[in-house]
């Protein structure tokens, strides 16, 4: 079964959905509203456990569905149409073909209303709409409103409103007065009474996003790998790979069987033929690629931050943290065991640099006739409030972001178009104008020169360009500016600072954690004060690029290594865990102290 959704009075066509699926007045959004009612990041859809969820994303504009405001993520039944409000917009997801006209749709949203302000008319907007008007400032005492159904009968505000007493701070206007005031709360539906995903899960089919080549495939077209020595050779991955086929035989307990009646429990995308994790499939996956320039230390860097998390993220946070493809992580893996595994002897271990034609980050394969590359992503899986997310990890080679490297023959830098968070990497052991104040150590590492915010003005342009060269809006998902290798300034910045509050005791009686955002804000001030010294350039690049951008300094070994490597007794990771931490807290997935603001 496949879902639809219809946008009012867009004269649009129903717009078949891929999950996940975001919506807002953002260009980054799946669905861009350009509604200015609606907030950047609205909501988004997901897949969790083959049941279909709604999740608020916003926390100054509500998402209605059925008549009732969305609190954190909601099942959606299939027995839809769902009437979807949020500011002036009105939309209906519909499972099958089926869609509703505009009048229907309207008249499932309930009373829509016009207003008018200082001579701006706007609308139309529900109750919840007039709502956020208020708490923004746009809809006052002295308004105009009228119903969309009568606009001959046009009022004053506080006729058709009740404020409540004007001394008095009133949060939202409490009472529509008119002749045919909102029933909201009476709306009965599905989505009302609570309906869970296992009442929905058996007959909800969706589509997932390949981690590979980004197509948006339908579940019932996934391919199975062929097991059998005498099936090799696949049109798109080459001659010595197993076939990948769509299964028409099964064993009994519902795995494939190939032509030479081989069980097969691998799967495959139905476009690029790449192996999926089982598992990618049903859960909502979150999105992190690093950027950075060659010889920045994204492998030290990557490696260091998932050990820390799989350190940190169940003791501190409650969160577990896990492999979801060992055989894609082979090379993460492998970088792990080398910095903080050490032998007896103590010998020095040395990581070599993500090259541009490394088979751990790459693969060129026929893709729809013509050789393309295609990125290797690490898969981790994450457990949190009972609700399991795939955690996908992109480690570039430097050279991948230099101008002209991005075309059609190579999608390895597309996955920053679906990032969570932005990040880009900066080395100032290779920018000549900080050496006066790079503390070296003993260390006879990082003594390279290349310029940097080159990399990041083509980041920002392959963005803008996949999109749709909307070049006059930044980007609503946060920048995280990296500064890598922090050791080197340790006494330039506060390197110190938890970034953690203790906030109290969980119930194994161990202390309860959040990531400060008070403590994030102060030392990325900090750290972005100290770049505006060396770099202005690179400050006012990520500053063109979002609205959000934070610079956080992070260490992956806590010192200057050796030119011939690291001694895993010697590593010290700094924030090198923050990234995936940031990007988790904004998915709600680990608990935070203060304002992101």
């Amino acid at each position: 079964m496949k879902w639809y959704l219809t946008c009012a009075n867009s004269g649009n066509p129903p717009l078949l959905l891929y999950f996940p699926f975001s919506v807002g007045r953002d260009a980054g959004c799946d669905l861009d509203l350009q509604d200015p009612s609606v907030s950047r990041r609205q909501f988004h859809l997901e897949t969790r456990r083959k049941a279909l969820f709604l999740v608020n994303d916003s926390m100054e504009n509500p998402t209605v569905v059925d008549g009732s405001a969305v609190d954190g993520a909601v099942p959606l039944a299939i027995t839809g149409p769902h009437v979807v409000e949020c500011g002036a917009s009105v939309m209906a997801l519909s499972p099958g073909v089926g869609v509703p006209s505009d009048s229907e749709l309207f008249a499932k949203a309930g009373p829509q209303y016009f207003f008018s302000t200082d001579g701006v008319t706007h609308g139309p907007v529900n109750e919840s709409g007039l709502s956020s008007a208020f708490e923004s400032g746009l809809f006052r005492r002295d308004s105009y409103i009228w119903n969309a159904a009568t606009p001959e009968d046009v009022r004053q505000a506080t006729d058709f409103v009740d404020f409540g007493d004007p001394e008095q701070e009133q949060p939202v206007p409490s009472t529509l007065a008119g002749s045919a005031p909102a029933q909201v709360d009476s709306v009965v539906s599905d989505y009302g009474r609570g309906v869970s995903a296992e009442e929905v899960a058996p007959e909800l089919g969706t589509s997932f996003l390949c981690p590979y080549c980004r197509a948006v495939p339908n579940l019932e077209d996934v391919l199975s790998v062929s097991v059998s020595d005498s099936l090799l050779g696949d049109p798109v991955l080459g001659p010595s790979a197993q076939q990948r086929f769509l299964p028409s035989r099964f064993t009994s307990n519902g795995l494939a069987l190939d032509a030479a009646g081989g069980v097969c429990t691998d799967i495959a995308c139905p476009r690029c033929h790449m192996s999926l994790p089982q598992q990618l499939l049903d859960l909502p996956q979150i999105v992190m690629s690093v950027v950075g320039a060659p010889s920045a230390g994204k492998s030290f860097f990557l490696a260091s931050a998932i050990w820390q998390c799989r350190q940190l993220l169940s003791r501190r946070f409650g969160v577990s943290f896990m492999d979801l493809d060992p055989v894609a992580n082979r090379w993460i893996n492998e970088y792990e065991e080398k910095l903080f595994f050490e032998a007896e002897g103590g010998e020095l271990r040395k990581i070599e640099k993500t090259d541009v034609g490394q088979s751990s980050v790459l693969k060129e394969v026929l893709l729809d006739g013509t050789p393309t590359q295609l990125p290797l992503p690490s898969f981790f899986k994450l457990r949190a409030n009972g609700s399991d997310s795939a955690l996908v990890v992109y480690d570039s080679a430097g050279e991948h972001f230099q101008a002209g490297f991005d075309t059609s023959h190579s999608l390895v830098t597309r996955n920053i178009l679906g990032s969570d968070v932005l990040y880009f990497l900066y080395d100032p052991s290779a920018d000549p104008r900080f050496r006066s104040v790079l503390d070296r150590g003993t260390g006879t590492a990082s003594r390279g020169a290349q310029r940097q915010d080159t990399l990041l003005a083509e980041m920002a342009a392959r963005i803008q360009r996949h999109l749709g060269n909307r070049r006059e809006a930044k980007v609503s998902r946060p920048l995280v500016f990296g500064v890598s290798k922090a050791d080197l300034l340790r006494n330039e910045l506060p390197l110190d600072r938890s970034p953690y509050k203790e906030t109290g005791t969980a119930q194994s009686g161990k202390p309860r954690f959040a990531l400060d955002y008070d403590a994030l804000r102060s030392v990325s001030d900090a750290t972005e004060a100290l770049l505006n010294d060396f770099t202005p350039e690179s400050v006012a690049t990520a500053r063109d690029i979002a609205d959000e951008v934070w610079f956080l300094p992070m260490s992956a070994l806590g010192h200057n290594p050796m030119q011939e490597g690291v001694r895993p007794s010697d590593i010290h990771p700094i924030w090198a865990e923050l990234p995936i931490l940031f990007t988790l807290a904004r998915r709600g997935l680990v608990e935070t102290a203060g304002s992101a603001s």
